[in-house]
């Protein structure tokens, strides 16, 4: 039996979609938790009203205390043999649960990875279209969760054991306020001898219609805390996975220029956060520098942002509105 554990957190009114792709499922033997981590909206009634449509459906309010507690409630409470975490503004095609445990049971893997689709209201489209399927060894799985354009870290695409997490007691850190998934498929990889990912899609991933990128997001302190997962990441794989920490360590770099660029374009007046970012691009530009996952010109612009963060922000948000420029000609056209 695959446990499906969904959080829920003031999102109700996305939950109905999501579990009627649930119920349709080709794959029936599953249980569905829907975890209300204290919901402030009406959104703890939607999830009680969900699962009474199914028997395979259970709904549980706990106090509100973030995703990663919710999940870790999920685990405490599952009862079958693998477990996934799709996300309650999100949903999954018919064969989402029997495509998993296919790659699982044909390949003889400790994990399998689906692909998903990108929707922006109406924009629908495949995400990593060109790859293939490809098994991977440990060390492999390790980089690949960081690559911004593989399978990546997220906890929703992924088919667990709970023989696996029950044995080495493996949790989603409730510390972590921000990236916790890439924490935890990490956790996970230590005990993983391969791992195959199937490009297919067969989930989509709510972007949203509001056009917003991320690139406009305001650096909340939940946001910045985003940098302690890559931190802990290359602190415990420095002694047997010399690659990964320098992959962890290059995409820290890469995170810390995003955030500069998200500290200015809010405004913020916080001289000890610009520090801290400054400082952790800086120490981490030679591991930034290095790989080969960045573009040249995002590499120049790291070394410029070291020495001023007002230029960098300046060049790289005359390049947006440039680039939304030529794309709204084109549209016209």
């Amino acid at each position: 039996m695959i446990t499906v554990v969904m959080c829920v957190y003031n999102t109700g009114n996305y939950l109905p979609k999501a579990v009627d792709a649930m119920i349709v499922q080709t794959y029936a033997d599953f249980e569905l938790l829907i975890v209300d981590d204290g919901s402030t909206d009406g959104s703890g009634k939607v999830c009680d009203e969900q699962a009474s449509r199914d028997e395979r459906i259970h709904a549980f309010h706990k106090p509100n205390g973030g995703i990663s507690t919710a999940r870790n409630f999920g685990i405490d409470h599952s009862n079958g043999d693998f477990i996934i975490f799709p996300d309650p503004d999100d949903w999954v095609e018919p064969n989402y649960l029997e495509q998993l445990l296919s790659i699982r049971e044909k390949h003889g893997v400790d994990l399998s990875i689906c692909g998903h689709y990108v929707d922006k209201g109406d924009d629908v489209k495949v995400w990593n279209p060109d790859a293939k399927g490809q098994l991977f060894n440990r060390e492999q799985a390790l980089m690949e969760a960081m690559m911004p354009h593989s399978f990546c870290g997220y906890a929703w695409n992924k088919l667990y054991s709970m023989d696996v997490i029950r044995k080495n007691g493996l949790r989603f850190d409730e510390k972590l306020l921000n990236i916790e998934d890439l924490h935890f498929v990490y956790l996970y990889l230590q005990f993983c001898d391969s791992v195959y990912y199937d490009p297919t899609p067969v989930m989509h991933y709510n972007r949203g219609s509001s056009g917003v990128t991320t690139y406009d997001s305001p650096l909340t302190p939940r946001k910045l805390s985003g940098l302690q997962p890559y931190v802990s990441i290359a602190s415990m794989a420095h002694d047997k996975y010399p690659q990964v920490e320098k992959k962890a360590l290059g995409t820290l770099g890469d995170t810390a220029l995003q955030y500069i660029y998200f500290y200015y374009h809010s405004h913020m007046d916080q001289p000890e956060t610009l520090a801290l970012l400054r400082k952790t691009l800086s120490d981490n530009l030679p591991f930034f520098l290095e790989d080969s996952t960045f573009s040249p010109q995002r590499k120049l612009l790291g070394r410029i942002a070291v020495v001023s963060p007002r230029t960098y922000c300046f060049i790289f948000q005359t390049k947006r509105s440039l680039r939304d420029t030529v794309k709204k000609m084109i549209r016209k056209k």
